[in-house]
């Protein structure tokens, strides 16, 4: 008969094994979704093949900023940190660690494009850049700035979802003529 440490041994080694094989899984997921769709960007609630594979994607996102908490931190965060090999191969599908800052820098990229072009940062509200509604996004970048100084609560009864502007981020507009 095993003792209790043979099978608590067992146990533990199931469980990591599990986990392994479920990472891999999705980690395949992921590899399809972005071969059908060009990117790995999954929206949060996507699912693929049952499986909520955006929710997956959040969570090694939040394991990839555990790397640089402390032990405590991760403890109460509930997030273990990524190993460079699972941050290599999310990387190598082209997985961004923060989505919005990407987004935020690909469309400021379009607003330099347009000033540059332009000689001015008034983009019309409905004009699309490069497929990308880029006065749209000018439009609450402004609501962000009024937005600052604010409250969070003031914020939100004002703006709605209004989020606060980085400092870096105020500069960099207002180098373009924005305010």
């Amino acid at each position: 008969m095993p003792d209790r440490g043979d099978v608590q041994r067992r146990t533990v080694a199931t469980v990591a094994r599990e986990l392994i094989d479920r990472w891999e899984r999705m980690f395949g997921l992921l590899q399809a979704f972005r071969e059908q769709e060009g990117h790995a960007n999954v929206p949060r609630k996507h699912v693929e093949d049952g499986e909520q594979l955006g929710g997956w994607l959040q969570k090694q996102r939040k394991r990839y900023k555990a790397r640089g908490w402390s032990e405590a931190e991760r403890k109460s965060g509930r997030a273990s940190a990524m190993s460079d090999e699972e941050v290599e191969r999310l990387e190598a599908l082209g997985v961004a660690w923060d989505p919005l800052a990407e987004q935020w820098e690909r469309m400021f990229g379009l607003l330099q494009a347009f000033q540059e072009r332009e000689g001015h940062a008034n983009v019309p509200s409905a004009h699309v850049e490069d497929g990308e509604k880029l006065g749209s996004w000018l439009r609450n970048q402004r609501t962000r700035y009024k937005a600052r100084g604010l409250s969070e609560a003031e914020r939100k009864r004002r703006y709605g979802r209004a989020s606060a502007m980085s400092d870096e981020e105020v500069e960099r507009l207002e180098a373009l003529g924005v305010a």
